[in-house]
């Protein structure tokens, strides 16, 4: 068995111990569901990435200590700033990430990662009453994605 390089990393900081933590674990080949769920289960963060090299891209899947997810942010830009920082990727060179949720592509600016996510369709939907009762408000507008389902 290879070794395996796990990372925790805190996204949306420049500082220890503040921003948003995720694992991010670097991968020489795919793991099985059940893997990746026990070790997210371990990591305990609200997410953690598992990161496996592709032909020109990288493949990328997240689990909650519960559940895989379909995107995460945060675990996104970790996981760019991982491959950067431990020299698996220039720091010039964009990132392309493989997921459920299409191809998210990561750029590195001075100080700065750029992520482009996709743009899902929204359909219009009823909002729930007691949450307009609650806030006393008629919305002009109530949406949901694909991700809200």
């Amino acid at each position: 068995m290879s070794e395996i390089v796990c990372l925790q990393i805190d996204a949306f900081t420049d500082r220890p111990f503040t921003g948003n933590p995720a694992a991010v674990c670097l991968l020489e080949e795919s793991r099985d569901a059940d893997w990746m769920q026990a070790v997210a289960a371990e990591m305990n963060l609200s997410e953690t990435a598992f990161v496996v090299p592709g032909s020109g891209s990288f493949g990328l899947r997240w689990f909650t200590p519960t559940v895989e997810v379909d995107l995460c942010g945060h675990a996104t830009l970790a996981s760019a700033h991982a491959l950067w920082t431990e020299g698996v990727v220039a720091t010039e060179d964009p990132i392309v990430f493989e997921t459920k949720s299409g191809l998210l592509t990561c750029i590195r600016g001075d100080e700065r990662i750029e992520l482009d996510f996709p743009a899902l369709p929204v359909e219009r939907i009823e909002p729930p009453r007691e949450l307009v009762e609650a806030l006393g408000i008629t919305p002009s507008f109530v949406g949901a994605s694909r991700l809200d389902h």
